[in-house]
């Protein structure tokens, strides 16, 4: 009978795949530009207030245009900041990346529950 993998296995080598993502340059400029965007406080407080915006837009049962118009106006200087067209990119990069990876890991376990891995 064939020994199979052990959970503290599985979560060992889920461990390493981690870290290996982790270590990434793409990841590592993903976090580098995060953190920039974090620090800076006109964006920060747009994110907020475009946030309390689509609040009250929901609130309104989006019939509210004076609403609507600012949150808009607010959405479309956040856009043309540099800092965060350059988040936005580096996020869906990486999104990408890790929806591939998701979708191979996905192919490989239907593979193993429908026993049709090919021998080594």
């Amino acid at each position: 009978m064939e020994k199979f993998i052990t959970e503290e296995e599985i979560l060992n080598q889920a461990s390493k795949l981690v870290e290996q993502i982790k270590k990434d340059a793409i990841y590592q400029e993903y976090i580098l530009i995060r953190k920039k965007l974090e620090n800076n406080k006109e964006i920060m407080a747009k994110i907020k207030y475009i946030k309390t915006l689509q609040q009250k837009y929901i609130k309104s049962a989006y019939l509210n245009k004076e609403i609507e118009t600012k949150l808009n106006k607010v959405t479309n200087e956040l856009m043309a900041m540099s800092l965060y067209q350059e988040y936005l990119l580096k996020q869906k990069k990486l999104n990408d990346i890790l929806t591939n990876f998701e979708e191979g890991l996905n192919q490989a376990f239907t593979m193993i529950l429908e026993n049709d891995i090919p021998n080594k």
